[in-house]
């Protein structure tokens, strides 16, 4: 049974594999779009990838959407059953406990963050969970305090398909304009009021290109 390594910071290779079939398998079993290539930085590498959730496999749809590498903040569950542990772990997921602060799961994403070298960045769904009714949500202060600790650049993303997803379903992955951690104005002290406005920023621009639907 796969378990969770927090002391090993070097990927697994399995990623690479997982890439290729995802973008067989994605292409084929759906139509999938990108608009917004040109936004993309040339690495993931210190970048912070934020998204709506509305699917357990928006992770494979971002990852072929953007073509970069990214570790993904999965809840602790997904690590309790061993296949999905095994598919998780070995695509560079980090579990967490959405019930409780982290503290571990989140140091552990923070000094990933600094290990540019393997040319990783990290993908958060603000939100903490998916959406019910497909529409974009509130977000958690997690991606605030994430952010302030890593002085991240934040790339906005949103995910939008009509109707229920089925075969050959047309998936857009929109992909906005890197926000410099400058211009968020975090500092480095926390504060209350000022994730909110951060986290009511980032959902502003994750919902402006979600609201764009399939044009």
């Amino acid at each position: 049974m796969f378990k969770f390594s927090y002391e090993r910071f070097k990927p697994y290779k399995f990623y690479g594999v997982g890439k290729v079939l995802i973008n067989v398998v994605g292409r084929v079993v759906f139509r999938i779009r990108i608009v917004g290539r040109e936004n993309l930085p040339k690495s993931a590498a210190g970048v912070i990838l934020v998204s709506n959730h509305i699917h357990s496999i928006d992770p494979a749809f971002l990852i072929a959407g953007t073509g970069l590498k990214w570790r993904f903040i999965a809840k602790k569950e997904l690590f309790e059953n061993p296949i999905t542990a095994m598919l998780y772990g070995h695509g560079n997921a980090i579990p967490v406990d959405r019930g409780a602060v982290d503290r571990k799961a989140m140091d552990f994403a923070v000094e990933a963050m600094k290990k540019k070298e393997y040319g990783y960045g990290m993908a958060i769904f603000p939100e903490g969970q998916r959406s019910r009714d497909g529409i974009p949500h509130e977000a958690k202060s997690g991606i605030a305090m994430f952010a302030r600790q890593t002085k991240a650049d934040i790339l906005p993303c949103s995910l939008y398909h009509d109707g229920s997803l089925k075969f050959r379903t047309k998936y857009i992955v929109r992909i906005g304009k890197i926000i410099p951690f400058e211009e968020l104005g975090l500092g480095d002290t926390p504060n209350k009021r000022q994730n909110q406005l951060v986290g009511e920023r980032i959902m502003a621009e994750i919902t402006a290109l979600w609201k764009q639907g399939s044009n």
